[in-house]
């Protein structure tokens, strides 16, 4: 969100004309003005940039010389521009109030129609505004204000009219909910505590100008639903300016170049007719105090009573609401994140999530939603810190995210240009756990909860931490083979040997010939998760694996090794040794496997055993 800086703001005074008002240099001591065109607007009763601060040419990016024929500008975020359709043949407007509607009554009886005649006068033709948070106001320059250098929001709006023939009584609201158009010629939305009314009129041909300032309060006001907090401020002249500069209004005293498309009843197409544009600027913060909106109306009236039949409208979004989340996983080299457990085969990471109120006001409401949670991937917030409002309290355990649809309450408001910060701790069964998070809020406490955003990490973004939280995992196989009388030897013992055990033996029931026996030992060699075993096979005893397969556990725990005690027939002795003292058996293991978690592979060494038929021999004891 860009700010302006702003180091003197000029005073103005009831009465004086534009020109009077630029060149006024006495300075309040609240320092408040919004018509000053040094920055960072020019309101001057003209659409086009004249100077290095803005105009409505250079806020929606036309160029200047403006082209033939021209568009019409495109808008967001902190600006809107709001074309109103062109007239039906038979002078029909295309969107109209309907009825006796008034700015005092609730936004759900206002009623709209698409071909109703509106005079011409009173024919919107364009409507626009920009907001800007405008630096360097003095601490304590209002009641309630902080002590300290601030900024305040300040709205600049405008619009222009099919005809000048007439006078002209316009209206602009801003409200902090969103506010539309149904498909049954009704509006939708509702009226908030907060929402501003500015009600401007420029009569006598130009030669007299009012303007005076609302916010709906529901009940109790000076007006039933409408609290007067400017009270009228009338001036002689096309510009007009309340005491302390906090709001003024203008319109072109002569024919001026339109920036957009652009065609008046009476005239040249491109060109505003004197009293046919119309902009104001207003300093929200001085007036209403800190808030942000979301829909924008301008409107024309038949007087500039609040009790005024409401005549033509041009309705937008006016998004002023802004929320930031920005989530990144956290990694301590594994001590607690991203640890890894191998028998539960599920990683445990931290995560810390940013909720940022990058707007111009306040918002409520603020909440969260976990948008990767399932049954297997389990999230839960540790603790809520920052600058929010009515911040839960997250009790021993933390609070756990139901499921990837409902949001998680952190705080009922965070101010603007403050942040809250979630700590999360998941447990699931990915590797990283690329996780995602929405938040959202509203304009106003119980409001729709519309401010909204989402953040994804990513391994694109070296800030979002996933390469400190991929957790690197191994595999490893071993194996271990002796002959059954062999008990091996530290390292590797063979932990199945018994005393007695013999190694070859000669088997009465095939005529004594020899058979082999053999101990075999295939373990996971790494802790850092579970083995499957692929292949496992001996060159004489065959296919070792057993029905089910193999799946050993992490090393050092029960169950990393699979024993196989087996015994075979040979055919022959190694060489056809024709010498029983010399004969000897020998075969090969031999086993590959993957890691279960993440599928590493592993190819164990493949391991031979060589029995003899008399193991002492060839230095055995004479006979007799």
């Amino acid at each position: 969100m860009a700010f302006f800086s702003r180091s003197k703001w000029p005073a103005a005074t009831l009465g004086l004309t534009l020109g009077a008002v630029l060149g006024a240099t006495g300075l309040l001591s609240t320092a408040l003005a919004v018509h000053d065109p040094a920055d960072p607007f020019e309101l001057d009763g003209d659409p086009t940039q004249t100077t290095a601060d803005d105009d409505w040419n250079n806020v929606f990016n036309l160029s200047t010389p403006f082209p033939t024929p021209r568009g019409t500008p495109s808008a967001g975020g902190g600006e809107t521009f709001v074309p109103d359709p062109a007239n039906l043949p038979g002078g029909k407007e295309t969107t109209a109030w309907k009825g006796s509607n008034k700015d005092i009554d609730l936004i759900n009886t206002w009623e709209y129609e698409s071909s109703k005649v509106t005079p011409d006068k009173d024919n919107i033709t364009n409507a626009y505004a920009k907001a800007y948070p405008v630096e360097g106001f003095p601490g304590g320059d209002l009641p309630g204000h902080p002590a300290v250098a601030h900024s305040h929001l300040i709205i600049y709006f405008g619009a222009d009219r099919f005809a000048n023939n007439g006078d002209a009584a316009l209206g602009f609201w801003f409200f902090k909910g969103d506010v539309g158009l149904d498909d049954n010629n009704q509006f939708s939305g509702e009226h908030q505590v907060g929402d501003v009314l500015v009600q401007v009129d420029f009569v006598s041909g130009g030669r007299s100008s009012e303007i005076q300032i609302f916010t709906w309060v529901g009940s109790g006001g000076d007006f039933g639903a409408l609290e007067e907090i400017l009270p009228p401020t009338s001036a002689n002249g096309f510009t007009v300016c309340d005491a302390n500069d906090r709001a003024c209004a203008t319109t072109n005293n002569a024919a001026t170049a339109s920036p957009w498309a652009y065609t008046p009843k009476s005239g040249v197409s491109g060109t505003f007719p004197a009293e046919s544009f119309f902009e104001a600027g207003i300093d929200v913060t001085a007036l209403v105090g800190q808030v942000c909106f979301s829909s924008f109306m301008a409107e024309t009236r038949s007087s500039h009573s609040e009790t005024a039949e409401l005549k033509d409208f041009a309705l937008g979004d006016f998004d002023l609401c802004s929320i930031n989340v920005e989530k990144v996983c956290f990694s301590d080299a594994g001590a607690t994140s991203p640890v890894f457990n191998p028998t539960a085969e599920t990683y445990t990471t931290k995560h810390t999530v940013t909720i940022t109120n990058d707007g111009f006001g306040p918002i409520n409401d603020v909440a969260l939603r976990d948008n990767a949670v399932t049954s297997t991937k389990v999230c839960s917030i540790r603790s809520i810190t920052g600058g929010g409002t009515g911040m839960t309290t997250v009790p021993m355990g933390g609070i756990l995210f139901a499921n990837n649809t409902s949001f998680q309450a952190i705080a009922s408001g965070l101010p603007a240009g403050n942040s809250i910060t979630v700590n999360l701790v998941c447990v699931t069964d990915d590797n990283p756990f690329v996780n995602s998070v929405t938040a959202r809020s509203s304009a106003s406490a119980g409001g729709t909860a519309d401010v909204t955003d989402t953040d994804v990490e990513s391994s694109l973004v070296p800030g979002d931490g996933l390469a400190g939280c991929t957790k690197e995992l191994f595999a490893g196989l071993k194996l271990l083979k002796f002959c059954q009388g062999d008990p091996g030897a530290a390292p590797d013992p063979n932990t199945q040997y018994q005393a007695g055990d013999l190694s070859v033996v000669l088997n009465a029931a095939t005529g004594y010939k020899p058979r082999v026996c053999v101990d075999i030992a295939l373990s996971n060699t790494t802790s850092s998760q579970k083995m499957v075993v692929d292949t496992f096979s001996d060159s004489d005893l065959g296919n070792l694996m057993p029905t089910g397969g193999i799946t050993l556990e992490p090393m050092g725990t029960t169950g990393d090794t699979y024993y196989l005690s087996r015994c075979y027939d040979p055919v022959a002795p190694d060489g056809n040794a024709t010498n029983p003292a010399l004969a000897q058996y020998t075969d090969e293991v031999s086993a590959t496997g993957h890691g279960k978690t993440q599928a590493i592979p592993a190819t164990a060494t493949p391991k031979t055993a060589t029995c003899k038929l008399c193991p002492t021999c060839p230095n055995c004891p004479p006979s007799g």
